[in-house]
């Protein structure tokens, strides 16, 4: 949820942090914004699920991979626009920027030659990702939506070189886009780098605090795996229910916290 909020807060989104909570659970729809925003928030939260699935899936990362995203998560666009890129004579601009886009007849190119590049073993999949998403956004091969599909993607690669996925703070998106900028147009890869590693780092911090205060509560743990019991207990006795006699072959009716002690 964090994600969908920060990723369509920099493209301007005026949800708050509770109106995307809200919206996503299918209970809220914010009569002082767009309706754009909205679809934009469902879209985004919707191409997320399909990013995870298709990391764990092992898909590679192609043309195809990239139009599905595209078509998923740029809810707000009208559906020839979604999945589709950019037609000839459509020239795209970056607003406040001095990023040239890709011509439209140079887009299916640039973009093949771009997944070519990931092949190359030499290189951290954290770099790998960075450079990735900043010359996806320098093509930006999409009418609308590029950076939300790019921060799936850039996503996408982190889960499946075995990251967190990471949610870049819309409150950081000037210093986001500048970054960006100085890489596309000067070739300084450095302080985009540096943002994005930073987002990287305090994902993994967050995971890590999360498991030690676990650590730090054995209540907790204790209430965790009596749920886990009181499951046990319920699939036991449905399958004593279907079988008659309460035996199957094959199950273990010793129960979770038996395991878990070993």
């Amino acid at each position: 949820m964090r994600y969908t909020y920060n990723s369509n807060a920099i493209e301007g989104s005026t949800l708050t942090l509770e109106d995307t909570s809200l919206v996503l659970e299918g209970e809220f729809v914010p009569s002082d914004s767009p309706a754009r925003y909205v679809f934009a928030a469902r879209g985004v939260a919707d191409g997320m699920a399909y990013v995870r699935e298709y990391a764990k899936e092992g898909r590679k990362l192609n043309e195809e991979l990239i139009r599905r995203l595209h078509e998923v998560t740029a809810l707000d666009l009208q559906p020839f626009a979604r999945g589709t890129f950019r037609p000839y004579g459509y020239l795209a601009r970056i607003t406040a920027t001095r990023v040239k886009t890709a011509d439209p007849l140079d887009i299916q190119d640039d973009l093949q030659t771009l997944i070519d590049g990931l092949r190359d073993g030499g290189v951290h999949p954290l770099l790998k990702a960075a450079a990735f998403h900043a010359m996806f956004e320098n093509i930006h091969p999409f009418m609308d939506g590029n950076g939300r599909t790019g921060r799936q993607l850039l996503n996408y690669m982190l889960l499946a070189a075995g990251y967190r996925p990471v949610a870049i703070k819309h409150d950081a998106g000037r210093v986001y886009a500048r970054s960006l900028e100085s890489w596309q147009v000067d070739g300084d890869p450095v302080a985009f780098c540096s943002v994005f590693l930073d987002c990287v780092e305090q994902e993994e911090h967050a995971f890590i605090d999360l498991v030690e205060g676990l650590r730090r509560k054995p209540d907790a743990i204790r209430s965790k795996t009596d749920l886990l019991d009181r499951f046990g207990d319920t699939l036991r006795k449905n399958l004593a229910w279907q079988d008659g006699d309460g035996k199957s072959a094959g199950i273990d009716y010793k129960g979770p916290r038996h395991h878990m002690g070993h």
